[in-house]
């Protein structure tokens, strides 16, 4: 289970990063600007204290020597920057007044003037480039959340599109063939009663998948919108998966394959959607179903941990070849030997939007121990 901790871990800090709708993508972004705003505030008072330290140790007394000569000299006080400034506005007043000194006293004033200046200069200029570094940061993160905010936009628009045309294309296609196998047997086309009889089972197969596709759209939009709540309660965990079990056994019986479940009968209660959560587990059963060959195992089991469970279907059938994340998206059919056996791709799809209402994690493995490939759900238990 190591593997799917880091897993879910990582899985966990990509929605996060990707989704800042979210209060957790609210919250990283609060901590990074009053992370950066603290270490611009304590490097800006560190800053401050060198620069009053030198000025105090150096250039005050430097200051103090080079207007002891003039008429107006400092306070006797003078060892701080508060009383060199009004001994300075002092020295101003008289220059106002006519009582002008000799040229080296002039000289003198003008490097005063400069030195004090310089010393302003020094306290003022760390809080401005802290300022401006923080300035600098917060649009440098703006920007770049802009322009994920923009891809995510993009890939959104893009998923849309292609979501309608793959449904256009899975209608398209038997409702063409139902179209001419129905004007076939309405323009009398068709006269042998066997042959119409093959038509006739064939419209009502074609109509039963697209029913099936319909009701697997409408499912995915719905358990998508803002406005689904699941009805979530307190439920045994191996009870539900024993009964998902037994559904399903007569059909993988029938697939020719057998069914092996290793759950704990004891409890192991969780706080779930009972309808939704039973979904997850007869929609990965049927999943491994589709998809593998005859003779092939099918296990149910049910793993334990600390705080958590994890809920596996695994089977002994063909690994898969194509990138595991992309077999969450809607219409994905993994590599081509999953096109050739079926589905609507919706089946995966509607699994890991349950999940993600759930707060679980729904992820592959493969292989997992004997098995060829597994996908579990990652439950919190409940005390």
């Amino acid at each position: 289970m190591g593997v799917w901790n880091r897993a879910s871990a990582s899985a966990e800090r990509d929605k996060v990063e990707m989704d800042l709708s979210t209060p957790e993508g609210t919250n990283e972004l609060i901590s990074y600007l009053v992370v950066r705003f603290v270490l611009v505030m304590l490097a800006v008072m560190l800053t401050e204290s060198l620069v009053v330290w030198f000025e105090g140790r150096c250039l005050l007394p430097l200051l103090r020597g080079m207007a002891s000569g003039l008429n107006a000299s400092l306070p006797q006080n003078a060892s701080s920057l508060g009383a060199l400034l009004r001994w300075f506005g002092l020295l101003v007043g008289s220059i106002v007044q006519g009582n002008y000194l000799q040229t080296l006293g002039l000289a003198r004033g003008s490097l005063i003037v400069l030195l004090t200046l310089l010393m302003l200069a020094m306290l003022v200029l760390a809080p401005l480039y802290g300022a401006l570094m923080y300035a600098r940061m917060v649009v440098r993160r703006v920007r770049a959340l802009q322009e994920r905010r923009e891809r995510e936009l993009a890939q959104i628009d893009q998923q849309r599109s292609q979501f309608m045309t793959d449904i256009a294309h899975d209608l398209r296609t038997p409702l063409m063939a139902i179209s001419g196998m129905a004007h076939a047997i309405a323009d009398d086309v068709v006269r042998d009663d066997a042959q119409r009889a093959e038509y006739l089972q064939s419209i009502c197969d074609k109509t039963d998948k697209m029913s099936g596709l319909v009701s697997s759209v409408f499912e995915y939009a719905k358990l998508g919108s803002g406005s689904y709540t699941l009805e979530r309660e307190r439920i045994d965990l191996p009870q539900l998966l024993l009964r998902e079990a037994a559904v399903a056994y007569e059909d993988i019986e029938a697939a020719g394959m057998h069914l092996s479940v290793e759950v704990p009968e004891d409890p192991c209660p969780v706080f779930a959607d009972d309808v939704q959560l039973g979904r997850v587990v007869a929609n990965l059963l049927v999943n491994a179903v589709r998809h593998n060959q005859p003779g092939t195992e099918i296990a149910l089991l049910l793993v334990r941990e600390a705080g958590v469970a994890y809920v596996v279907v695994a089977d002994t059938g063909v690994p898969i070849t194509d990138d595991p994340a992309s077999l969450f998206q809607p219409f994905s059919r993994g590599d081509a030997a999953r096109v050739s056996s079926g589905g609507s791709g919706l089946g995966l799809s509607i699994c890991k939007r349950i999940a993600d209402l759930h707060g679980y994690d729904l992820t592959l493995a493969q292989p997992y121990g004997r098995f060829a490939k597994a996908f579990a759900l990652r439950c919190v238990v409940v005390g």
